[in-house]
């Protein structure tokens, strides 16, 4: 038994020694093993090239880019690899880009932005235009739609970092760009956003931060004000005014002697402070041209009625106000009239 093994592994010795030879050069100075699997391998990264101009000269696009991709990804210092990953996929990722706007196809124009920014984190041309896009087809849509909300915080809050670090869109994308017009939008969004997310204190401070960045657009800055005092009308001056009108009489009419009454009336003045200045704010941007109709005329009885409750003894001073902030006055961070004194009138 042991003998046939000792011949059978001879024998297979000897029946690779002929192989060995006619590997190796006639004059056994190389190898010719090496050189074909060189041929294979140039082969196989020939046909792979063939498959990619093939499909391209087809225009057959959906076949093509993944042949790109394959061939990039398998032949990393491949002859057509710097061609290929530098100007020919980015100029299809453009092209495809390009056509889902036409199309209007959300999902893939941030399916083909996220592919761009894995490799350019800062390409802030497809930051920006996924981020209008948002803008244009959800978030101010009729009806908005709220599809892409996360993708929109993220791509937004990635456009205005890059911007106000002092990078701007290329030229040939965007002619005459206005860093503070385009902050002032992409803050509103976030603002826009964020209250319907219910995260209101985060929406009031994106609003301020819209008007700041163009204080002279009045058209943009007449929406945020708007939506400034529905915010602190709704959210947070009714609810305080209901607690305060569910006390014992007798704290309402001495909130001064019960700590709890006087923080809830406190809290109910702070947030008419911020309606009336949100609002008047509203009606002097809106008062030559106003493109909410009777909507002003509301908002203008509510303010009226507001500021009567705050400020009694000065009729006049929501006029005086109001053409104060029409002539230039900045929006205020502070209540307007804190020193007020309450009145028993409430909304």
């Amino acid at each position: 038994m042991k003998k046939s093994l000792i011949l059978s592994a001879a024998f297979a010795i000897a029946l690779l020694a002929p192989l060995a030879s006619a590997l190796t050069r006639l004059d056994g100075t190389e190898p010719l093993l090496g050189k074909i699997v060189g041929q294979d391998a140039a082969k196989e990264e020939a046909d792979a090239y063939k498959a990619w101009y093939d499909a391209n000269a087809a225009k057959d696009y959906a076949k093509a880019i993944p042949l790109a991709k394959a061939y990039v990804e398998k032949f990393p210092s491949g002859q057509y690899t710097k061609y290929l990953k530098e100007t020919w996929l980015p100029g299809m990722r453009a092209f495809a880009f390009n056509e889902a706007i036409k199309a209007k196809n959300m999902d893939e124009m941030i399916r083909i932005a996220k592919e761009e920014l894995a490799q350019k984190p800062d390409n802030l041309d497809y930051i920006y235009l996924v981020a209008l896009k948002l803008r244009e087809n959800e978030v101010f849509a009729n009806p908005p739609s709220s599809a892409h909300a996360a993708d929109t915080v993220d791509f937004t809050n990635k456009a205005i970092a890059l911007i106000e670090g002092g990078k701007t869109p290329s030229a040939n994308m965007v002619k005459d760009f206005n860093k503070g017009a385009t902050l002032s939008w992409l803050y509103q969004d976030l603002a826009i956003v964020e209250a319907t997310n219910k995260d209101y204190d985060k929406s009031l401070d994106h609003y301020k931060k819209s008007s700041a960045a163009d204080p002279a657009n009045a058209v943009m800055n007449a929406t945020n004000f708007l939506a400034c005092g529905q915010i602190h009308y709704t959210v947070k001056y009714r609810p305080a005014s209901e607690k305060f009108s569910a006390l014992p009489k007798a704290d309402q009419d001495a909130p001064d002697s019960n700590p709890q009454a006087k923080a809830i009336l406190d809290e109910l003045n702070k947030e008419a402070d911020a309606v009336i200045d949100c609002w008047a704010h509203f009606m002097a941007l809106t008062a030559t041209n106003n493109p909410y109709g009777n909507t002003r005329s509301d908002i203008g009885k509510a303010l009226a009625e507001l500021y009567k409750y705050r400020h009694p003894d000065a009729p006049d001073g929501l006029q005086k106000l109001i053409d104060q902030y029409g002539t230039g006055g900045q929006h205020s961070t502070a209540a307007v009239g804190s020193s007020s004194s309450a009145s028993a009138t409430r909304q």
